[in-house]
Protein backbone atom coordinates (compact mmCIF):
# COMPACT_ATOMS: atom_id res chain seq x y z
CA UNK A 1 0.00 0.00 0.00
CA UNK A 2 1.31 3.52 -0.76
CA UNK A 3 2.38 5.88 2.10
CA UNK A 4 -0.18 8.24 3.10
CA UNK A 5 0.32 11.81 4.84
CA UNK A 6 -1.94 10.53 7.60
CA UNK A 7 1.16 8.13 7.88
CA UNK A 8 3.78 10.42 7.73
CA UNK A 9 1.66 12.37 10.85
CA UNK A 10 1.49 9.46 12.57
CA UNK A 11 5.45 8.97 11.99
CA UNK A 12 6.43 12.69 13.02
CA UNK A 13 4.29 12.96 16.31
CA UNK A 14 2.12 15.90 13.95
CA UNK A 15 -0.96 16.46 12.80
CA UNK A 16 -2.22 16.04 9.34
CA UNK A 17 -2.53 19.94 9.46
CA UNK A 18 1.06 20.54 10.18
CA UNK A 19 2.68 17.78 7.82
CA UNK A 20 0.35 19.99 4.85
CA UNK A 21 1.81 23.31 5.84
CA UNK A 22 5.61 21.63 5.72
CA UNK A 23 5.22 20.29 2.74
CA UNK A 24 3.60 23.99 1.44
CA UNK A 25 6.68 25.31 2.91
CA UNK A 26 4.07 27.55 5.10
CA UNK A 27 6.03 29.69 8.03
CA UNK A 28 3.90 29.31 10.55
CA UNK A 29 5.93 25.83 11.52
CA UNK A 30 7.91 25.16 14.53
CA UNK A 31 11.88 24.05 13.17
CA UNK A 32 11.28 20.92 15.58
CA UNK A 33 8.16 20.46 13.38
CA UNK A 34 9.87 20.65 10.54
CA UNK A 35 12.62 18.38 11.07
CA UNK A 36 10.14 15.61 12.44
CA UNK A 37 7.76 15.58 9.32
CA UNK A 38 11.20 15.68 6.93
CA UNK A 39 12.59 13.04 8.71
CA UNK A 40 9.31 11.05 8.34
CA UNK A 41 8.71 11.88 4.41
CA UNK A 42 12.33 10.31 4.24
CA UNK A 43 12.10 7.35 6.34
CA UNK A 44 8.46 6.60 4.57
CA UNK A 45 9.51 7.03 1.39
CA UNK A 46 6.72 9.53 0.96
CA UNK A 47 6.16 11.67 -2.31
CA UNK A 48 2.85 13.91 -2.70
CA UNK A 49 3.23 13.96 -6.17
CA UNK A 50 1.02 17.55 -6.71
CA UNK A 51 1.60 17.92 -10.42
CA UNK A 52 0.88 14.19 -11.49
CA UNK A 53 -2.13 13.81 -9.03
CA UNK A 54 -3.88 17.08 -10.37
CA UNK A 55 -3.63 16.06 -13.98
CA UNK A 56 -4.90 12.27 -13.34
CA UNK A 57 -7.50 13.10 -11.69
CA UNK A 58 -8.80 16.55 -13.48
CA UNK A 59 -9.21 18.34 -10.56
CA UNK A 60 -6.65 20.56 -8.67
CA UNK A 61 -7.21 19.58 -4.82
CA UNK A 62 -7.36 23.29 -4.15
CA UNK A 63 -10.19 25.14 -1.90
CA UNK A 64 -10.93 28.97 -1.98
CA UNK A 65 -11.85 30.57 0.96
CA UNK A 66 -13.02 34.12 0.58
CA UNK A 67 -13.78 36.38 3.92
CA UNK A 68 -14.86 39.62 3.68
CA UNK A 69 -10.94 41.16 5.46
CA UNK A 70 -8.33 40.21 7.73
CA UNK A 71 -9.27 42.30 10.40
CA UNK A 72 -11.97 39.64 12.24
CA UNK A 73 -9.80 37.98 14.44
CA UNK A 74 -11.92 34.80 14.89
CA UNK A 75 -11.53 34.01 11.16
CA UNK A 76 -8.73 32.47 12.45
CA UNK A 77 -9.97 29.39 14.10
CA UNK A 78 -12.15 28.80 11.05
CA UNK A 79 -9.30 28.91 8.56
CA UNK A 80 -7.56 26.61 10.79
CA UNK A 81 -10.41 24.27 10.98
CA UNK A 82 -11.22 24.15 7.02
CA UNK A 83 -7.10 23.44 6.72
CA UNK A 84 -7.38 20.77 8.40
CA UNK A 85 -10.43 19.07 7.76
CA UNK A 86 -8.78 19.74 3.56
CA UNK A 87 -5.30 18.62 4.73
CA UNK A 88 -6.35 15.40 6.03
CA UNK A 89 -8.46 14.76 2.64
CA UNK A 90 -5.37 15.88 0.42
CA UNK A 91 -6.79 19.52 -0.37
CA UNK A 92 -5.05 23.10 0.48
CA UNK A 93 -6.72 25.99 1.11
CA UNK A 94 -6.51 29.24 -0.55
CA UNK A 95 -7.43 32.57 1.12
CA UNK A 96 -8.49 35.48 -0.40
CA UNK A 97 -10.29 38.74 0.87
CA UNK A 98 -13.71 40.67 -0.79
CA UNK A 99 -12.50 43.99 0.61
CA UNK A 100 -16.47 44.17 1.16
CA UNK A 101 -16.67 44.53 -2.60
CA UNK A 102 -19.35 42.51 -4.37
CA UNK A 103 -17.33 42.59 -7.60
CA UNK A 104 -14.13 41.89 -6.08
CA UNK A 105 -16.17 38.25 -4.55
CA UNK A 106 -17.38 38.01 -8.38
CA UNK A 107 -13.57 38.12 -9.31
CA UNK A 108 -12.61 35.67 -6.86
CA UNK A 109 -14.80 33.10 -7.81
CA UNK A 110 -13.50 33.62 -11.11
CA UNK A 111 -11.08 31.26 -10.04
CA UNK A 112 -13.52 28.38 -9.65
CA UNK A 113 -15.00 28.93 -12.48
CA UNK A 114 -11.91 28.57 -14.74
CA UNK A 115 -11.06 25.29 -12.76
CA UNK A 116 -7.94 27.09 -10.92
CA UNK A 117 -9.49 25.65 -7.43
CA UNK A 118 -12.53 22.73 -7.36
CA UNK A 119 -14.36 24.37 -4.71
CA UNK A 120 -14.99 27.82 -2.81
CA UNK A 121 -16.54 28.78 0.99
CA UNK A 122 -17.42 32.38 1.49
CA UNK A 123 -17.20 33.63 4.60
CA UNK A 124 -19.05 36.71 5.04
CA UNK A 125 -20.32 37.06 1.56
CA UNK A 126 -21.18 40.23 -0.68
CA UNK A 127 -23.18 38.99 -3.43
CA UNK A 128 -26.60 38.17 -2.80
CA UNK A 129 -28.92 35.16 -2.23
CA UNK A 130 -30.22 34.77 -6.03
CA UNK A 131 -26.73 35.10 -7.31
CA UNK A 132 -24.71 32.89 -5.02
CA UNK A 133 -27.67 29.97 -5.73
CA UNK A 134 -27.31 30.54 -9.13
CA UNK A 135 -23.41 30.28 -9.63
CA UNK A 136 -24.19 27.31 -7.23
CA UNK A 137 -25.68 25.32 -9.57
CA UNK A 138 -23.05 24.38 -11.54
CA UNK A 139 -20.26 24.89 -8.80
CA UNK A 140 -18.81 24.17 -5.68
CA UNK A 141 -19.52 26.73 -3.16
CA UNK A 142 -20.63 27.04 0.34
CA UNK A 143 -21.09 29.25 2.68
CA UNK A 144 -19.79 29.15 6.19
CA UNK A 145 -20.23 31.98 9.63
CA UNK A 146 -22.72 33.80 7.59
CA UNK A 147 -26.74 32.16 6.05
CA UNK A 148 -28.68 34.13 3.26
CA UNK A 149 -32.85 34.15 3.34
CA UNK A 150 -33.80 32.12 0.34
CA UNK A 151 -29.99 30.90 -0.80
CA UNK A 152 -29.86 27.31 -1.91
CA UNK A 153 -26.53 26.68 -0.84
CA UNK A 154 -24.64 24.14 1.44
CA UNK A 155 -24.72 27.06 4.89
CA UNK A 156 -22.58 26.34 8.28
CA UNK A 157 -23.10 28.85 10.97
CA UNK A 158 -24.86 28.96 14.16
CA UNK A 159 -28.35 30.14 15.12
CA UNK A 160 -27.51 33.80 15.26
CA UNK A 161 -31.28 34.73 16.59
CA UNK A 162 -31.32 32.12 19.40
CA UNK A 163 -27.69 33.42 20.40
CA UNK A 164 -29.21 37.18 20.56
CA UNK A 165 -32.20 35.77 22.03
CA UNK A 166 -29.63 33.96 24.87
CA UNK A 167 -27.31 36.64 25.95
CA UNK A 168 -30.46 39.24 26.00
CA UNK A 169 -32.48 36.99 28.60
CA UNK A 170 -29.63 36.11 30.73
CA UNK A 171 -29.50 40.06 31.18
CA UNK A 172 -33.13 39.92 31.39
CA UNK A 173 -32.99 37.16 34.28
CA UNK A 174 -30.20 39.25 36.25
CA UNK A 175 -32.80 41.91 36.34
CA UNK A 176 -32.43 44.51 33.95
CA UNK A 177 -35.08 45.92 32.11
CA UNK A 178 -33.54 48.80 30.01
CA UNK A 179 -31.30 46.84 27.90
CA UNK A 180 -29.52 48.75 25.08
CA UNK A 181 -28.21 47.12 21.46
CA UNK A 182 -25.03 47.93 19.83
CA UNK A 183 -25.17 47.20 16.13
CA UNK A 184 -24.82 47.99 12.76
CA UNK A 185 -25.74 49.74 9.50
CA UNK A 186 -24.17 47.23 7.36
CA UNK A 187 -27.08 44.66 6.98
CA UNK A 188 -25.13 41.07 7.40
CA UNK A 189 -27.71 38.45 7.72
CA UNK A 190 -25.86 37.50 11.49
CA UNK A 191 -26.36 40.79 12.55
CA UNK A 192 -29.99 40.76 11.76
CA UNK A 193 -30.71 37.76 13.75
CA UNK A 194 -29.05 38.86 16.43
CA UNK A 195 -31.17 41.74 16.69
CA UNK A 196 -34.18 39.67 16.07
CA UNK A 197 -33.01 37.53 19.02
CA UNK A 198 -32.79 40.71 21.43
CA UNK A 199 -36.32 41.52 20.39
CA UNK A 200 -37.60 38.17 20.86
CA UNK A 201 -36.32 38.14 24.46
CA UNK A 202 -37.98 41.18 25.35
CA UNK A 203 -41.15 40.46 23.94
CA UNK A 204 -41.01 37.08 25.75
CA UNK A 205 -40.53 38.88 28.97
CA UNK A 206 -42.86 41.72 28.88
CA UNK A 207 -40.44 44.32 28.11
CA UNK A 208 -41.21 47.34 25.25
CA UNK A 209 -38.82 47.28 22.50
CA UNK A 210 -37.44 50.75 23.07
CA UNK A 211 -35.79 52.49 19.55
CA UNK A 212 -34.24 55.00 21.84
CA UNK A 213 -31.96 52.41 22.98
CA UNK A 214 -30.75 51.04 20.06
CA UNK A 215 -27.58 52.29 18.54
CA UNK A 216 -26.69 51.71 14.64
CA UNK A 217 -22.92 52.03 13.86
CA UNK A 218 -19.95 50.27 12.15
CA UNK A 219 -18.27 47.15 13.18
CA UNK A 220 -15.03 49.07 14.74
CA UNK A 221 -14.57 50.11 18.67
CA UNK A 222 -14.73 53.94 17.83
CA UNK A 223 -18.37 52.85 17.03
CA UNK A 224 -19.17 50.86 20.39
CA UNK A 225 -17.85 53.90 22.02
CA UNK A 226 -19.94 56.45 20.27
CA UNK A 227 -22.82 54.15 20.60
CA UNK A 228 -22.59 54.29 24.61
CA UNK A 229 -22.14 57.69 25.33
CA UNK A 230 -25.21 58.36 23.01
CA UNK A 231 -27.54 55.67 24.55
CA UNK A 232 -26.07 56.84 28.30
CA UNK A 233 -26.68 60.76 27.32
CA UNK A 234 -30.15 59.23 27.50
CA UNK A 235 -32.83 60.51 30.44
CA UNK A 236 -33.45 56.70 31.09
CA UNK A 237 -30.09 55.40 30.00
CA UNK A 238 -29.54 51.42 29.79
CA UNK A 239 -28.57 49.25 32.74
CA UNK A 240 -27.35 46.76 30.61
CA UNK A 241 -26.06 46.25 27.13
CA UNK A 242 -25.91 43.33 24.22
CA UNK A 243 -23.43 44.32 21.71
CA UNK A 244 -23.55 42.17 18.38
CA UNK A 245 -19.77 41.82 18.73
CA UNK A 246 -16.76 41.93 21.05
CA UNK A 247 -14.87 44.65 19.33
CA UNK A 248 -18.22 46.86 20.01
CA UNK A 249 -18.62 45.93 23.56
CA UNK A 250 -15.11 46.80 24.34
CA UNK A 251 -15.41 49.70 22.09
CA UNK A 252 -18.55 50.82 24.79
CA UNK A 253 -17.22 49.50 28.04
CA UNK A 254 -14.20 52.12 27.48
CA UNK A 255 -16.66 55.12 27.86
CA UNK A 256 -18.43 53.77 30.37
CA UNK A 257 -14.80 53.53 32.45
CA UNK A 258 -14.01 56.52 31.37
CA UNK A 259 -17.09 57.97 32.82
CA UNK A 260 -16.92 56.07 36.28
CA UNK A 261 -19.01 53.74 35.31
CA UNK A 262 -18.90 50.31 37.74
CA UNK A 263 -18.98 47.55 34.78
CA UNK A 264 -20.67 44.38 36.08
CA UNK A 265 -22.76 46.63 38.81
CA UNK A 266 -24.16 49.42 37.50
CA UNK A 267 -24.45 48.46 33.92
CA UNK A 268 -23.67 44.78 32.36
CA UNK A 269 -22.42 44.07 29.13
CA UNK A 270 -22.77 41.14 26.89
CA UNK A 271 -20.97 40.32 23.31
CA UNK A 272 -20.29 38.45 20.94
CA UNK A 273 -17.95 35.96 18.97
CA UNK A 274 -15.54 35.66 22.10
CA UNK A 275 -12.83 37.03 20.56
CA UNK A 276 -9.41 36.83 22.35
CA UNK A 277 -9.57 40.13 23.38
CA UNK A 278 -12.74 39.30 25.46
CA UNK A 279 -10.81 38.16 28.06
CA UNK A 280 -7.70 40.05 27.59
CA UNK A 281 -9.89 43.14 28.28
CA UNK A 282 -10.74 43.71 32.02
CA UNK A 283 -13.26 43.86 32.85
CA UNK A 284 -13.46 40.61 30.97
CA UNK A 285 -16.58 40.28 28.79
CA UNK A 286 -19.04 38.01 28.84
CA UNK A 287 -20.20 37.02 24.98
CA UNK A 288 -21.52 34.52 23.39
CA UNK A 289 -19.22 32.04 21.98
CA UNK A 290 -19.16 30.34 18.16
CA UNK A 291 -17.64 26.79 17.50
CA UNK A 292 -15.44 28.50 15.22
CA UNK A 293 -13.25 26.06 14.25
CA UNK A 294 -15.71 23.12 14.31
CA UNK A 295 -17.68 25.54 11.36
CA UNK A 296 -14.64 25.57 8.98
CA UNK A 297 -14.13 21.72 9.50
CA UNK A 298 -17.90 20.80 9.07
CA UNK A 299 -17.75 23.28 6.03
CA UNK A 300 -14.98 21.59 4.30
CA UNK A 301 -16.16 17.79 5.29
CA UNK A 302 -19.54 18.37 3.30
CA UNK A 303 -18.21 20.29 0.55
CA UNK A 304 -15.71 18.02 -0.43
CA UNK A 305 -18.70 15.42 0.33
CA UNK A 306 -20.44 17.42 -2.56
CA UNK A 307 -17.48 17.53 -4.94
CA UNK A 308 -17.98 13.87 -5.30
CA UNK A 309 -21.89 13.29 -4.77
CA UNK A 310 -24.34 13.15 -7.88
CA UNK A 311 -27.06 15.08 -5.80
CA UNK A 312 -24.97 17.73 -3.78
CA UNK A 313 -26.10 18.77 -0.47
CA UNK A 314 -27.83 22.17 0.21
CA UNK A 315 -28.29 21.89 3.96
CA UNK A 316 -28.03 24.31 6.30
CA UNK A 317 -26.12 23.21 9.41
CA UNK A 318 -26.61 25.39 12.71
CA UNK A 319 -23.86 24.44 15.34
CA UNK A 320 -24.81 24.99 19.16
CA UNK A 321 -22.96 28.16 20.55
CA UNK A 322 -22.36 29.12 24.01
CA UNK A 323 -22.77 31.75 27.04
CA UNK A 324 -19.31 32.21 28.38
CA UNK A 325 -19.85 34.18 31.57
CA UNK A 326 -17.55 36.95 33.14
CA UNK A 327 -17.17 39.89 35.02
CA UNK A 328 -19.08 42.24 32.86
CA UNK A 329 -22.40 39.94 33.71
CA UNK A 330 -21.46 40.20 37.30
CA UNK A 331 -20.13 36.57 37.10
CA UNK A 332 -16.27 35.76 37.79
CA UNK A 333 -15.26 33.24 34.89
CA UNK A 334 -12.50 34.06 32.65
Amino acid sequence: MSVTIKDVAKAANVSVATVSRVLNKKSNVSDEAVDAVNEAVKKLGYSPNFLGRDLRKSETRRILAIIASTEQSFYSEVLRGMEEAAAVRGYDVLIATTRDDPDHEMHLLGMLFSHSVDGAVLLGPKLDAATISGLAEHNNIAMCLERLDDCNVLTVTIDNVKAGRDATEYLINKGRKRIGLLTTLQRSQSSIDREAGYRQALEQNGIGFDERLVYHGSYEAESGTRGCEELMRLADPPDAIFAISDMLAIGAMNHAINVGIDIGKDVLFFGFDDIQYSHIFVPHLSTVRQPCFMQGKLVVEKLIENMKSETPDRSLYMLPHSLILRETTGDGGR
